[in-house]
C-alpha cells in the first residue's frame, strides 16, 4: 500500500494495477462537494431502468387504445367524432398533467410525486375496466391521463438532476429506448386483447402493468431532487427513500458516506406554482424549442392516429393485423431513440472540440460558457431533409394504394426521424433550465400536446378534403419550413438569449 503525503491527491491507478475501470463516484471526502453525482454506474443504470418503464405508460396508455377504436364505436354506439373525442380530451389532459405536477416534483422532489401520479392510474384503469358507458369513458380516460401523463416530465428531471450535459444524451437515449417500446407493443398488445377479450381488457391489463411499476417505485427509487439531496449526499426524509433503504439499511448512493443535514445549497423557499412551466413559453429561446419539438411530435402524432383507419380502409385488414403493422414505426421509434442518444453525444463533444472547451464530466460543464444550442442542432439539416423527402413518399404511397409494405416501411423510418427530432429539442430544453428541468419539460408538453390535439381535430376533415397525398405533403412542408427557419434562430440567436435570460433573472 502506497501511503500519501499531506499534500499528496490520490491519483488513478493504470491499467497495469488495476484492469478494471474507476468509478469516481466512489471516491470518498471532499471530492463529493466537487462531483455533480454521487449514484454510481450501478445505481443510475437502476434508476434509468425505473424511470424508463414509468414513461412507458403516457405513450403506452394512448397508442393501446387505437386498435380498439372501431369496436368501442360499435359496442357505445356512438360516431366516430365522439370516439376521436376520447383522444383528444386524453391529450388536453396529457398537457396539463405535467403543469400541475412538473412544479411539485421540482420543488417536492420526484420520488413522491411519481407515487402519487401511479396511484391516481391505477384508481382510473379499475375504473375504466369496470365502465361501460360514453361519459365514463371520456371522464375516465382523462383522469387516466392525469395519472400518466407527467411521468415522462419527471423522467427528464431525474435524467438532469444525476448525469452531466456531456452524458445526457446517452442516459436520455437508453430511457428513451425504454419509453418507446410502449407505442411499439401497445397496438400489437391492444390489438390481441381487444380482438380475443374485448376492449375492457385494455384497461386491465394496464391497471397490472401500472401497479408492478408502481410497486418498483416504492420500493427502489431513490429521491434524485438536487434542491433536496444535492448531489446525492444528503439524507432524504424517510418518505423520500426506498422502501429498501428503511428496512435494509441500504444507501443510495453509496458513495455517501456522511450525510449533512440540509442541502448544500438551499434554494429560498416558495410556493407551489404550476403556473411557471406558463412562463417559460414566453421566453425567446424556449418558445423556439418548444415550436420545433411541438410541430413534429403533432407531425408523428397525426401519422400514428391515421394508421388504423388507413389500413382499414385501404387494405381491410382486422385489429389484430392492424396492431401487428404498428410495429413498424414503433421499431423505428426504438431504433432512432437509442442512435440520437448517442449521436446527441459525439456532437456535444464535437462542438466542445471545435471551440477548444474540455468537457468534464465529473463535475459537469458550465453551460454559460458553452454554445449547447448550436452543439444539440448539429444533425438537424440532414434530419429536416430526410424527413420532407419521406413524409410527402408516405403519403403518395397511401395515396397510390401501394402494396402495404411500402408505407410500412416508410412508417419505420418516419419513426426513427420524428424521434430524433423530438428527442433532441427535449434534451436541449432541459439544459437551457437546469434548474427546474421538470418543469420546463412540462412546458414541453404544454406545446406538444396543445398541437398534437388540434392535428388530431383537424386530421379527418383535411385528410378527406385533400387526400392522403397532399395532406402528408402538407404536413413535409410545415414541419420542413418551421425546422428550418426556427434552427437557423435558434443557432444564431439562442445563446445570447439564454445568457440575457439568466442575467434577467439574477
Amino acid at each position: 500500500m502506497v501511503t500519501l503525503g499531506p499534500d499528496e491527491k490520490p491519483r488513478a491507478r493504470s491499467s497495469r494495477d488495476n484492469p478494471a475501470p474507476i468509478d469516481p463516484n466512489l471516491v470518498e471526502g471532499a471530492d463529493q462537494e466537487d462531483r455533480y453525482s454521487l449514484f454510481n454506474p450501478g445505481e443510475k443504470k437502476l434508476i434509468t431502468a425505473i424511470i424508463g418503464l414509468s414513461m412507458i405508460f403516457s405513450p403506452l396508455t394512448a397508442n393501446i387504445y387505437f386498435p380498439g377504436l372501431v369496436l368501442i364505436q360499435e359496442d357505445l354506439n356512438i360516431t366516430p367524432e365522439l370516439v376521436d373525442l376520447t383522444i383528444t380530451s386524453y391529450l388536453i389532459v396529457q398537457g396539463i398533467s405535467p403543469v400541475l405536477f412538473g412544479d411539485a416534483a421540482d420543488l417536492f422532489g420526484r420520488r413522491p410525486v411519481f407515487i402519487v401520479m401511479f396511484s391516481v392510474y391505477v384508481v382510473a384503469n379499475i375504473a375504466l375496466a369496470l365502465q361501460n358507458s360514453f361519459v365514463a369513458l371520456l371522464v375516465l380516460r382523462m383522469v387516466q391521463s392525469l395519472g400518466c401523463s407527467a411521468t415522462i416530465a419527471i423522467a427528464y428531471g431525474v435524467i438532469a438532476d444525476v448525469s452531466t450535459p456531456a452524458e445526457r444524451g446517452s442516459m436520455q437515449g437508453v430511457a428513451i429506448t425504454a419509453a418507446n417500446v410502449g407505442p411499439v407493443l401497445a397496438p400489437v398488445i391492444g390489438g390481441a386483447l381487444v380482438s380475443q377479450a374485448g376492449w375492457h381488457w385494455v384497461f386491465w391489463f394496464l391497471l397490472i402493468a401500472g401497479g408492478v411499476v408502481l410497486i418498483m417505485i416504492v420500493m427502489f427509487l431513490p429521491e434524485t431532487a438536487r434542491n433536496i439531496v444535492g448531489n446525492g449526499k444528503v439524507l432524504p426524509a424517510k418518505w423520500g427513500q426506498p422502501l429498501v433503504s428503511i428496512i435494509f439499511g441500504i444507501r443510495m448512493p453509496k458513495a455517501s458516506q456522511t450525510f449533512a443535514a440540509e442541502p448544500p445549497q438551499k434554494r429560498p423557499a416558495r410556493m407551489l406554482n404550476p403556473l411557471r412551466s406558463f412562463r417559460i413559453l414566453f421566453y425567446k429561446d424556449s418558445f423556439i424549442v418548444l415550436l420545433l419539438s411541438g410541430i413534429f411530435y403533432l407531425i408523428y402524432y397525426c401519422v400514428q392516429a391515421s394508421i388504423t383507419n388507413k389500413l382499414k380502409e385501404i387494405y381491410g385488414f382486422d385489429e389484430s393485423v392492424i396492431g401487428a403493422c404498428y410495429l413498424a414505426i414503433g421499431v423505428g421509434v426504438i431504433i432512432g431513440g437509442f442512435v440520437n442518444g448517442k449521436v446527441m453525444n459525439y456532437n456535444y463533444k464535437r462542438q466542445a472540440r471545435s471551440i477548444g472547451h474540455q468537457v468534464d464530466k465529473v463535475k459537469g460543464d458550465n453551460l454559460q460558457d458553452f454554445p449547447i444550442e448550436k452543439a444539440r442542432t448539429r444533425s438537424m439539416v440532414f434530419l429536416n431533409v430526410a424527413h420532407l423527402a419521406t413524409l410527402a413518399a408516405y403519403g403518395w404511397l397511401l395515396q397510390k394504394r401501394v402494396h402495404v409494405s411500402g408505407p410500412l416501411i416508410l412508417q419505420f423510418v418516419l419513426g426513427g426521424l420524428e424521434t430524433c427530432i423530438v428527442q433532441t429539442f427535449n434534451t436541449l430544453l432541459v439544459d437551457i433550465f437546469p434548474e427546474t428541468p421538470s418543469t420546463a419539460a412540462a412546458a414541453g408538453n404544454i406545446v406538444r400536446c396543445g398541437l398534437a390535439a388540434a392535428g388530431i381535430a383537424g386530421l379527418k376533415p383535411l385528410m378527406s378534403y385533400i387526400g392522403n397525398g397532399w395532406y402528408f405533403t402538407m404536413l413535409s412542408i410545415v414541419g420542413f419550413a418551421v425546422g428550418s427557419v426556427a434552427t437557423y434562430i435558434l443557432r444564431r440567436f439562442g445563446m445570447s438569449w439564454r445568457l440575457q435570460r439568466f442575467e434577467a433573472e439574477r
